[in-house]
């Protein structure tokens, strides 16, 4: 028999407007009785028995069963005289439960896979009851609950909570898988008496096992008006649907140090943690957004014996409290304690090991796609280092490298990011709307591309060049074309052998002989050896990657000279264009990034206004569209 206890006694009176003089469990949900769903949802999962414990207009309850033939099971409603709270109610009843059997809060709205939650409680065979639990946007006025890595639970921290501690934002959801044999020591005691604020605080204390099982499924409770209207809408507009753990997710994978928080180089000390500003934003709008939100850090601090776990996971409740000030939350943060390389005084030497987690490999991304059903093709990595992006990479997923932190002056790979944004927030508003109106917009102008094709995007430094050729080609890809993108900027010359002007920035003969190798391939596959600058040591190197270009394939190239690179071949033209004041204020960051201060950033700007915009703006392209970006995202 499986079995499961509905607490369905709770009178709604801040919702009395809307119950019409029906008892809270009844509250309408899109057409249909809260207390239905959630018997139809037991029903689905092969439960064959409901204590119904009901107290407030309990036989209107009961009326209502009755009059759907309980919807095929048995359901037995028991009268509560007077209230006597979660754990009262279960406990009045504690002769007619069945070994285990699962809670359920009759006011909470849910569309969650029971039968692995069961799973997950069976797992220890010493576990007395398991907590479903998640994250959510109010964590500074909910009850939270702290696990250890194993997933059993250390402490409760009902609200209201210490000021001056910091809380992993895991929340008690009222749902429940309990033990009956853990309840009978509480058999004699039926009075007023709360699960989470009683009960389970002193089964813990007793040394009773709880576990804790996490997932972002739903479940909210409908106790007021406003969070009864947001459980409708969200039915209406299919989130309910989408947080089946059987629907692939979108995620966003998040780098720590330097991205969302500052960096201190091997943070270690919780004291020196100091959110980014506007990060907690950039996370809410990835929230908003229906994004699985990951964070994926590299902690080597822990191997090294600078920091321990635990310290890492106040670091993380730090996080965690503070992003929840500002209604934000990560759903999950994993994090890699190794560290390859010995000779540190203090080093753990167990965790001195070539792992699969540390990035760039993939052992937390694989971690987060099995945990979370997420669909990588439709997700994003966001990070200020070259092993964030060279992470990306390898899991096929976008990547965005923010200009905090390193801003990818690491040079520990040679790799460039899809995109770059100055920071998470910034990140945050190309990913959640203006990668969508670009994107929709080239839909929209484009017009037809035929296989093998050549397209050039050109303009002044800094206007968004790179931002429209790497949506375009993700744009082409999308409509089943193999599409390669390659920066003019591989070729910028090192420092030592530049010439006058911008153009001798640049080594204008090997883009040139590429191109003619291009254009002499008589349509025969080639192979193409592309150089790489690095921008922090202001060096070329030759021959870093190296790609297969087929007759069909479609060559996207970028760069402030490609219009002054004479061609044979017809290509789609774009000119991108931008209000200077914007493009100074671009590049006088960029140049920040780099270690100037400003009067030398400024010193590069005026001259490369006189270098440079003469000689990119000289011609005119009469097949050549000219795009402003910011017009297209006002």
């Amino acid at each position: 028999m499986k079995q499961a206890v509905i607490l369905a006694g709770g009178k709604g009176t801040r919702l009395r407007e809307r119950l019409n003089g029906l008892p809270k469990p009844m509250i309408d949900i899109c057409g249909i009785p809260l207390i239905e769903r959630q018997i139809k949802l037991l029903k689905k999962y092969n439960f064959t028995n409901v204590l119904l414990l009901v107290s407030y207009q309990s036989k209107k309850i009961i009326q209502f069963c009755n009059n759907n033939n309980n919807w095929g099971i048995e359901i037995t409603c028991i009268e509560d005289e007077i209230p006597l709270g979660t754990a009262g109610s279960t406990l009045n009843v504690l002769n007619m439960l069945a070994d285990e059997f699962l809670v359920v809060y009759g006011d909470t709205m849910l569309e969650v896979d029971l039968d692995k939650f069961y799973i997950f409680h069976k797992k220890d065979l010493k576990t007395s009851v398991s907590l479903f639990l998640h994250p959510n946007d109010h964590p500074h006025d909910s009850d939270l609950v702290e696990l250890d890595s194993d997933e059993n639970v250390l402490n409760f921290h009902p609200y209201p909570h210490n000021q001056n501690k910091f809380y992993s934002n895991l929340v008690n959801a009222a749902l429940y898988w309990i033990n009956k044999d853990s309840l009978l020591s509480w058999k004699n005691k039926v009075s007023y008496l709360d699960f989470g604020k009683n009960i389970f605080p002193e089964m813990l204390k007793t040394g009773y096992l709880i576990r804790g099982y996490r997932s972002t499924e739903y479940i909210k409770d409908c106790g007021t008006p406003a969070r009864l209207d947001k459980v409708c809408n969200d039915f209406i507009n299919g989130k309910i649907e989408r947080s089946k753990l059987t629907h692939k997710s979108k995620a966003i994978f998040i780098d720590r140090d330097g991205t969302i928080n500052k960096e201190v180089n091997h943070l270690s000390n919780i004291d020196d943690f100091e959110l980014i500003c506007q990060s907690a934003s950039a996370i809410k709008k990835f929230n908003f957004d229906e994004f699985i939100t990951c964070v994926v850090t590299n902690q080597p601090v822990i191997a090294r014996g600078e920091c321990t776990n635990e310290t890492i996971y106040k670091i993380h409740n730090k996080l965690e409290t503070l992003i929840g000030k500002d209604g934000a939350y990560v759903d999950r943060i994993y994090f890699c304690p190794h560290h390859p390389d010995s000779g540190y005084i203090n080093e753990i030497k167990e965790l001195k090991i070539d792992c699969n987690c540390r990035k760039p490999k993939l052992g937390m991304i694989k971690q987060a796609v099995s945990d979370l059903n997420i669909d990588l093709k439709e997700s994003w990595l966001i990070g200020d280092s070259t092993s964030d992006i060279l992470t990306a990479y390898n899991a096929g997923i976008k990547s965005i490298l923010v200009e905090t932190g390193y801003a990818g002056l690491d040079n520990k790979y040679l790799i460039s990011p899809d995109f770059i944004c100055p920071d998470l927030f910034s990140a945050s508003t190309f990913i959640t709307s203006h990668y969508k109106i670009i994107y929709d917009y080239i839909s929209e102008t484009l017009g037809k591309v035929d296989k093998g094709s050549v397209i050039k995007i050109g303009g002044l430094s800094r206007v968004g060049k790179s931002t429209f050729a790497g949506i375009l080609k993700y744009y082409l890809n999308d409509l089943g074309f193999k599409t390669h993108l390659i920066s003019l900027d591989r070729w910028i010359r090192s420092e030592n052998d530049r010439k006058e002007t911008v153009l001798g920035r640049y080594d204008i003969e090997s883009i040139k002989n590429m191109f003619n190798k291009i254009e002499n391939s008589n349509k025969n596959e080639i192979k193409l050896n592309l150089p790489y600058y690095i921008k922090k040591k202001k060096e070329s190197i030759d021959s870093v990657d190296i790609i297969n270009v087929s007759p069909n394939d479609i060559l996207i190239f970028e760069g402030t000279i490609v219009f002054e690179i004479e061609t044979k071949q017809p290509s789609k033209d774009f000119f991108i264009t931008i209000d200077e004041g914007i493009r100074k204020k671009r590049v006088l960051m960029e140049y920040s990034h780099r270690g100037l201060d400003k009067s030398e950033a400024l010193n590069i700007y005026s001259s490369r206004l006189e270098d440079e915009v003469p000689v990119i703006m000289r011609k005119t392209f009469a097949n050549t569209k000219e795009i402003n970006l910011e017009n297209i995202l006002k």
